[in-house]
């Protein structure tokens, strides 16, 4: 099992897509991918970060503290169910239909 995957180029991620699995829905641990963060951080890794865009369906356990970067819980749209996010977290709603058109046009 890969610790982490770090992306730096969109040929980087179209590779990590044609591979990726999906599983879960519900009680993920938000806190581990936080821990990871702060520690590549503090390692020099990570410079002049200013936010974490994570992708989830918002079913789960978040830090309790606020980091020193923004974070935002990005959920698809066709979730009418209401999700709670930390006071300190911005929650943003994405469109499937949207990211799928916009797909297809980029792979024209």
């Amino acid at each position: 099992i890969q610790e982490h995957v770090r992306i730096t180029c969109e040929e980087e991620w179209k590779e990590y897509l044609e591979h990726i699995r999906i599983k879960g829905h519900g009680d993920t641990d938000f806190t581990p991918v936080f821990r990871l963060v702060d520690r590549l951080v503090s390692e020099g890794d990570l410079r002049n970060l200013k936010g974490l865009l994570y992708f989830t369906d918002g079913k789960g356990i978040f830090p309790e503290r606020m980091p020193p970067y923004d974070v935002a819980f990005l959920l698809m749209q066709k979730e009418y169910e209401e999700i709670e996010v930390p006071c300190w977290a911005m929650k943003l709603y994405l469109d499937e239909e949207e990211l799928l058109e916009r797909n297809e046009r980029t792979e024209e």
